[in-house]
């Protein structure tokens, strides 16, 4: 008998990025640690670019640290990281992202650091403060506005998606949040 394994790591990276390993595991990587707290400094930088990192927001970046399998040292960071972006300058936001471009595997990950910033910024609605956060870690990540615009619309589309995909399947279910009920 065959037994199949996959961590919700595994699924996450494949089912929704098509990466066959996690990166920060990988032999890619320049240290796990290092990694994960890049990224989510990136991730915390946006969600707290407009003053305040939101419960929302912070939740979501929880939930996709949780979900990408970090380590529980990496996860333990966020708030305090969610706290300091909250009074970052632009300077210092430039400066996490520069660093964050020269350590292992996310060197590659620019655009995946973007998107999953503007999701968890956008939690909340996407303020024109964090907008302009984004818009400065893309300009240091090399990131055109252009495609930066076009992850913004997806991540709109996946919402929208979401709420289809939700009234197709469960639209009555019990546990549903107010938000997705008809």
């Amino acid at each position: 008998m065959t037994k199949t394994t996959c961590t919700p790591a595994d699924f996450y990276y494949s089912d929704y990025w098509g990466i066959t390993e996690a990166p920060s595991t990988s032999p890619h990587s320049a240290g796990r640690i290092e990694e994960e707290t890049g990224f989510l400094t990136a991730l915390c930088n946006a969600a707290g670019g407009d003053g305040t990192a939101s419960k929302v927001e912070r939740d979501h970046i929880f939930g996709m640290a949780s979900v990408k399998g970090y380590t529980p040292e990496a996860i333990a960071k966020i708030d305090d990281l969610a706290d300091a972006a909250e009074s970052k300058t632009i300077e210092e936001i430039a400066s996490d992202a520069k660093m964050a471009m020269s350590i292992g595997t996310l060197r590659f990950a620019a655009g995946a650091i973007l998107f999953e910033s503007i999701k968890a910024a956008s939690k909340d609605g996407l303020d024109e403060k964090e907008m302009e956060m984004i818009f400065c870690i893309a300009e240091i990540m090399e990131v055109s506005k252009e495609r930066v615009q076009t992850m913004m619309e997806v991540v709109a589309e996946e919402e929208e998606l979401k709420k289809k995909r939700i009234a197709a399947c469960i639209s009555n279910h019990p546990c549903l949040a107010p938000e997705y009920k008809d």
